[in-house]
């Protein structure tokens, strides 16, 4: 009996101790969940749930998907013409001027310029004279003489430049005891230059160019006097100086 007894008071104590024993350890809860197993909360024994760093696969991606928009954003063509494109140096060239050499001796005169490439202008002067200065002398004129120009700097309007001018002019000369008229046809002819041009302010220039070329011409000569005789016709191929100028220029 007393043994019996014994045994229960026993199993009872081991009863007890398993349950005091089970109700420290706390039982690791299940959780059902969709997630990817690296974004599964991990259970550790302190009771405070974690998860597992995922931050580094984050931030990689988001480095990438920046790397991508700015590589998208640049466009391998339009970067190349970037690069090869001309500097604009501003408005297209504009500009009026007047030889006051040609001033100077009475024949009036008026050039307009205009630029046609980033380093070409054409220039487009005429000139005129519609008087006697004396009864000996005089010049009669009206003259084309237009000039493509290419200019050796960065800019056009500014510095050394080199034209190749055509000219074309009908003229009545009076000097000394001859007067000289063209015939038939005006004068013809072709040329190079060399010039300068000088800005001296936002507008106002002074250009200096001078040119040698070919001109062919056929004239009569006359006594002069008041209706004069015919006293020849002439053929004459001219070699020589061309083009010679002072200006004062304004640019528009």
């Amino acid at each position: 009996m007393k043994t019996f007894i014994l045994r229960i008071l026993l199993s009872a104590f081991c009863l007890a101790a398993a349950l005091t024993v089970g109700a420290q350890v706390p039982v690791k809860p299940l959780i059902q969940t969709s997630a990817e197993p690296e974004e599964t909360a991990v259970w550790k024994p302190s009771g405070k749930p974690t998860s597992k760093p995922v931050a580094h696969k984050q931030k990689n991606t988001l480095v990438k998907q920046s790397a991508g928009k700015k590589s998208a954003g640049k466009n391998p063509v339009v970067e190349k013409a970037k690069k090869t494109a001309v500097p604009v140096t501003g408005n297209r060239y504009h500009a009026l001027k007047t030889n006051v050499a040609f001033d100077a001796i009475g024949v009036l005169n008026l050039a307009y310029e205009v630029q046609l490439h980033r380093k070409m202008t054409l220039d487009l002067p005429v000139m005129w004279s519609l008087w006697d200065a004396q009864r000996e002398h005089a010049l009669r004129v009206v003259a084309l003489q237009p000039e493509l120009r290419w200019w050796t700097g960065s800019e056009v309007g500014r510095g050394h430049f080199f034209g190749l001018h055509a000219h074309t002019a009908w003229f009545n000369f009076k000097w000394e005891d001859n007067r000289y008229q063209d015939v038939g046809r005006p004068l013809l002819g072709a040329g190079l230059s060399y010039g300068y041009k000088l800005p001296l302010g936002q507008h106002w220039g002074a250009e200096f160019n001078v040119g040698v070329g070919y001109a062919n011409l056929k004239y009569n000569t006359y006594y002069n006097i008041e209706n004069g005789a015919l006293i020849n016709t002439r053929i004459r191929h001219y070699w020589g100086l061309t083009r010679l100028g002072l200006s004062l220029v304004y640019r528009l």
